[in-house]
Formats: structure tokens, sequence, C-alpha cells
């Protein structure tokens, strides 16, 4: 399990997902246990990066299986 932190955006790809753009400037799609997040919020993210980066249908950067969301 690793962390990740960031600011949360919701997209308009494949019909709406969220999104995390780190601190270090990369960016991830959010599955799993995303209920609770709004956009422009301040996170750290427990998960795992999908093997193979996990890429779906909208390309938008690699999967981030998340486990739990702390508001910074």
């Amino acid at each position: 399990m690793s962390a990740f932190r960031g600011q949360v955006e919701k997209r308009d790809l494949e019909g709406g997902i969220w999104q995390l753009v780190a601190d270090d400037g990369k960016r991830y799609t959010l599955v799993g246990s995303t209920s609770g997040l709004h956009a422009g919020a301040k996170v750290e993210i427990e998960g795992e990066v999908e093997a193979g980066g996990g890429f779906g249908i909208g390309m938008a950067g690699p999967q981030l299986r998340v486990s739990k969301v702390r508001r910074l």
C-alpha cells in the first residue's frame, strides 16, 4: 500500500471520472472507494496503482485503486 498526496479533479471522460493530480505532477484515475470526494479537495490517498498501469477507456492516466482517503 502506498500514499499519494494531491488535489482531486472531476473530469467528463467516460461519463465522469475522478482523478488525483499528485503533488509531483502525475495524474491518476481513481477507482474503488471514491464516495465523498469533491473537486478541488486536497487529499492523501492510500492505495495501489493497478498492475500494468490499468488504463481505462478514457486513457486518462494509470488507475489508482483507492483504499482510504484522508482530507488535508
